[in-house]
């Protein structure tokens, strides 16, 4: 899948292999990826760039990935935010935030990036 404009992805995660994995996934769907371990380095990613799609694991080391979603959207309001955890949704998760349940395969990723490359 490829589009016109490549998205712009943040990619969260504080398990080095899996957040590699994401941003060689994110790559093969010709998207450019930038990958943080922690919600700080996230932050001040978010400040300084623009992206369209961020995806974040919850059990993040500091803020969680709840959090991060919290301040990302008064950062950059109109980011596609998806958070990932091996655990069912829970009520505090915000209702424009996306869910993604772990372990994902490519097929689930690949959904995830086409639909918010149809927003864009």
């Amino acid at each position: 899948m490829t589009t016109e404009k490549p998205l712009q992805v943040l990619l969260v995660e504080d398990n080095a292999d899996a957040l590699e994995g994401m941003i060689e996934m994110t790559s093969f769907f010709g998207h450019e990826a930038h990958g943080c371990v922690s919600a700080e380095a996230a932050l001040d990613l978010l400040n300084k760039e623009s992206f369209d799609v961020m995806v974040t694991d919850i059990g993040l080391p500091g803020l969680s990935g709840l959090e991060l979603a919290r301040r990302a959207r008064d950062i950059q309001p109109n980011v596609d935010i998806t958070v990932a955890s091996g655990y069912a949704r829970g009520d505090d998760v915000p209702a424009d935030v996306g869910w993604l349940m772990k372990p994902f395969g490519i097929d689930e990723y690949a959904a995830l990036l086409a639909k918010a490359a149809g927003r864009s």
